[in-house]
């Protein structure tokens, strides 16, 4: 009899630790993420707001990716101009980013609130991969919905920048009447990630 009720107490406790854990997953397919690089006279910005991204608080790993050719492409004047012109996306079609939150001991996801969080990772992108670090925010939410922000720098080879810019001097000053010595981008990109993330549960 008592090994009989240890059983059951061991079996419930091992449903009971699956449960949780299915609900400490948390899963979203419309996150938003932008990708920014600067010149001296223009920006140019890139949205996409068809983010799949997963957080597993269990271990702390978080993932994201999307469709590169679901961005959307804000360059002023100069977006019609190259719009013919843009991003080859077929051999490298995904943006990619496999990291983790390495300070989950200092949020409680039981308790709402904003917590600084500190990432780790590597991102892919333009078929570039870069490990890269930063710190982010995560807010919990009173529903148990988290938010999260965080932004990466990477740093592009010379030759692809040099291909961009060579395109912007050929195309833009016609039909923007500019200076085409200013139009250098950075080799400097920054994307932005922000994720609105609810809980996973199984009935």
């Amino acid at each position: 009899m008592n090994l009989f009720r240890i059983f059951l107490l061991a079996t419930f406790a091992f449903i009971t630790h699956v449960e949780v854990h299915a609900q400490n997953s948390y899963f979203t397919r419309v996150g938003h993420v932008k990708v920014n690089a600067y010149s001296d006279l223009m920006d140019m910005e890139a949205d996409n707001y068809q983010i799949a991204a997963t957080f597993n608080p269990t271990d702390g790993s978080l993932k994201f990716q999307g469709l590169l050719k679901s961005f959307v492409f804000d360059l002023g004047l100069a977006d019609r101009v190259l719009s013919d012109k843009r991003i080859n996306v077929v051999e490298k079609p995904k943006i990619l980013y496999e990291g983790k939150v390495v300070n989950m001991d200092e949020v409680d996801l039981t308790k709402p609130g904003e917590y600084t969080i500190k990432v780790e990772g590597t991102l892919y992108i333009w078929g570039y991969k870069r490990i890269t670090g930063t710190t982010g925010t995560l807010i919990v939410e009173k529903d148990g919905t988290l938010n999260s922000n965080a932004k990466f720098k990477m740093k592009i080879e010379e030759e692809s920048v040099q291909k961009i810019n060579e395109l912007m001097r050929q195309y833009l000053p016609s039909a923007l009447n500019i200076n085409a010595d200013k139009l250098g981008l950075s080799r400097d990109f920054y994307i932005v990630a922000n994720m609105k993330l609810k809980p996973i549960t199984k009935s």
